[in-house]
């Protein structure tokens, strides 16, 4: 798969047109591009050939669907209607409890999240309703007559500023899950907040996924000193990209929460050990070496014993399982009478896998320092 670094940028087929952009709401995941003015900075771009992920464009809702209100870039949830004309982004979705969606052509589109990803969904779940449908009228074009697309704009331009270099690197820890809705969320918070709590210098992130400002608002909640995502980088999701670009990307991520302070990184992996990014991050020896520990959330006990086999297998060091198994104690005692992982709930207050996050990060430098 290409790099993003390596694709061209797609040039429009003609001069871009005016548009107004008062009546046009524009989605969080466009929220970078927005700025002053946007009627002076982008028109309509008369192209219509095929779109390229992150490419962004306007589109007329046609009918609704599953989401029913779209996440804005002022943050607000606000309500949509058949008609309404909105600023999205193309990309493509995993989400086994929902959509699998792909950017493929401007024939047949639906909105794949309320932020604002564009694409054609190619699976549902049946547990969800038929997607929001929405036309294509056309690309955002920028005065020079090119596609805005923001990866293009965002993520080789993440350079550090001059004078700000990563004096220590922070120590990462790995949040990942058996699958969608695991707790990988909620685990990641509980230790953010007991770590902030403990007064250890910390910072959230989540390196992959699809654009959605709920996880930010939780991390941003707890106090860590940094809490960022792979939008604010310019992917408005991260399925299909490549393995080198998501491994740059974790590199982007972890030297902003060094430079912010923070000396230890937890970072969320979305999505379970199965979908095909995760697993490739998981199991390359770049990532290993990047990585202090793993906790792992579950849904059972059966999904974690598969779960933490394969992530001690890809030679990583499981510290801790934790997620929605800690609302069952016979699931808990299941995985506790076949592993000697600890399990640490993620019902409380946090402080356990705070202690374990802590405990094992001194453990792992220790070691790591007597074999040097």
């Amino acid at each position: 798969m290409q790099s993003v670094i390596d694709q061209a940028v797609v040039p429009a087929s003609g001069a871009r047109e005016s548009f107004d952009f008062t009546a046009v709401r524009w989605a969080w995941a466009c929220r970078r591009l927005l700025g002053d003015a946007p009627e002076l900075r982008y028109g309509m771009l008369p192209d219509k050939s095929a779109p390229q992920p992150a490419d962004v464009g306007v589109f007329r809702v046609e009918r609704i669907g599953h989401h029913r209100r779209l996440e804005t870039e002022s943050e607000q949830r606000t309500r949509l209607y058949e008609g309404d004309l909105i600023v999205g982004v193309f990309g493509n979705r995993y989400a086994t409890d929902v959509f699998e969606g792909r950017v493929q052509d401007l024939q047949r589109l639906h909105l794949l999240t309320a932020s604002g990803l564009v694409g054609t969904v190619t699976n549902r779940n049946r547990e969800v309703a038929r997607p929001t449908s929405v036309s294509f009228l056309g690309y955002l074009g920028d005065q020079a007559g090119t596609r805005a697309n923001t990866k293009q704009l965002g993520f080789p331009l993440s350079s550090p500023p001059p004078g700000t270099e990563l004096k220590i690197a922070p120590e990462v820890v790995l949040v990942v899950g058996t699958g969608m809705n695991s707790g990988k969320t909620t685990v990641t918070r509980k230790a953010l907040r007991a770590l902030v709590a403990g007064g250890v210098p910390v910072a959230g992130c989540k390196l992959t996924g699809s654009a959605s400002p709920r996880d930010l608002y939780e991390m941003r909640a707890t106090g860590a000193l940094l809490a960022t995502d792979f939008s604010d980088y310019g992917f408005p999701s991260t399925y299909g990209e490549s393995l080198p670009d998501l491994i740059r990307l974790m590199d982007l991520m972890t030297a902003a929460c060094g430079r912010a302070g923070a000396r230890i990184v937890i970072m969320e992996i979305a999505d379970g050990i199965l979908q095909p990014e995760t697993q490739a991050l998981l199991e390359s020896p770049e990532v290993r070496s990047r990585v202090r520990g793993v906790l792992v959330a579950g849904l059972c006990s059966a999904s974690l014993l598969y779960a933490t086999d394969f992530v001690r297998r890809c030679k990583l060091d499981v510290w801790a399982v934790s997620g929605l198994i800690t609302n069952a104690p016979l699931f808990k005692r299941e995985f506790s009478d076949r592993s000697p992982i600890p399990v640490a709930s993620s019902r409380g207050s946090g402080n356990r896998l705070a202690r374990i996050v802590i405990g094992n990060t001194a453990k792992a430098i220790a070691e790591a320092s007597r074999t040097e």
